[in-house]
């Protein structure tokens, strides 16, 4: 019943979120009088290839925390098991993904607590970094760089202690049950900190190209990309902090709109409308066909072995 519970709150207050943004696209279009929907195809695939780069790194990113625990599994195992985990998300509770991760991991080798162990670490460096990327976006972008934005860069000093191995190895005392060597140095958590920032920053572009490439013209007005590539620090800080408190909220699947939510608030302050309404619904859908694409591909290979 609690789970049961759960899911209905978190099926409820997604819905309210995206019928609102819905109902006020439909409005802000309504307003323009006569009007077409031009797309690019380019900016599209453009979208979908920084998805699919990003997918790599991740997969080599879990292969290299994986190794700094004892555990070296081949890259094509370590990128199929971080896929796969990937549909948990989507179920309600969050704790789905950690242990799909888990089994899926044991069944290569490596031992629960030492997956339990990296999968944390995976998951605060992720979180941290996305903090990172948005508290230099707030300094980098005009929009976002006003009040109350600004103050979010202290964040990147305070992460970047946070992240000392000596904090680490405290949790990791606490997870871990003697399996598993960690001999993870500073200099190589913030390696993986930095790369995270980067996949933030290459998510932010796939974000930002999928979002000027659906483009609203009025009946006898020239249009053009709902905004231009000066914007594109915050559209990569409008991202990163949209998924973080999506993925922080625990009754929404994959952050279902919540994440839309958040996005709509800070692209109100970058974009005129109706592209703060329009850009995260379109994001949405461009995340979740790839996401769906590249869990079934990552699943092909199991299910050939199991015939």
């Amino acid at each position: 019943m609690r789970i049961t519970w759960r899911r209905a709150v978190g099926i409820a207050v997604a819905c309210l979120i995206l019928l609102f943004m819905i109902r006020s696209l439909r409005s802000e279009i309504a307003g323009l009088g006569k009007h077409e929907f031009v797309v690019s195809p380019w900016r599209i695939a453009g979208a979908f290839a920084t998805y699919a780069i990003l997918f790599l790194i991740y997969g080599a990113l879990w292969k290299y925390i994986l190794g700094k625990f004892g555990y070296s599994l081949p890259y094509v195992k370590s990128l199929r098991v971080w896929l796969l985990s990937q549909a948990g998300r989507y179920v309600p509770g969050k704790v789905w993904f950690a242990l799909g991760r888990i089994y899926l991991s044991e069944r290569e080798g490596v031992p629960r607590s030492v997956t339990t162990v990296a999968t944390a670490l995976e998951l605060a460096l992720v979180l941290a970094s996305s903090l990172v990327v948005f508290g230099l976006a707030s300094v980098a972008a005009g929009t976002l760089g006003g009040h109350p934005y600004a103050w979010s860069v202290v964040l990147v000093p305070v992460i970047v202690a946070g992240v000392h191995p000596k904090i680490i190895g405290r949790a990791v005392r606490l997870l871990r049950k003697g399996q598993g060597e960690f001999t993870m140095k500073y200099v190589d958590v913030l390696k993986i900190l930095a790369a995270y920032a980067g996949c933030w920053c290459l998510y932010g572009l796939g974000f930002y190209l999928v979002g000027t490439a659906v483009v609203v013209k009025a009946a006898g007005v020239a249009g053009g990309p709902p905004m231009g590539r000066g914007l594109l620090p915050e559209m990569i800080g409008i991202n990163a902090l949209s998924w973080t408190v999506g993925f922080i909220s625990i009754v929404t699947p994959a952050g279902l709109g919540v994440r839309e939510g958040i996005a709509f608030s800070l692209l109100s302050k970058a974009v005129d409308k109706p592209y703060p309404s329009l850009i995260p619904l379109v994001a949405r859908l461009w995340v979740t066909i790839a996401e769906v694409a590249a869990i079934g591909i990552a699943a092909i290979p199991g299910g050939r072995r199991q015939r």
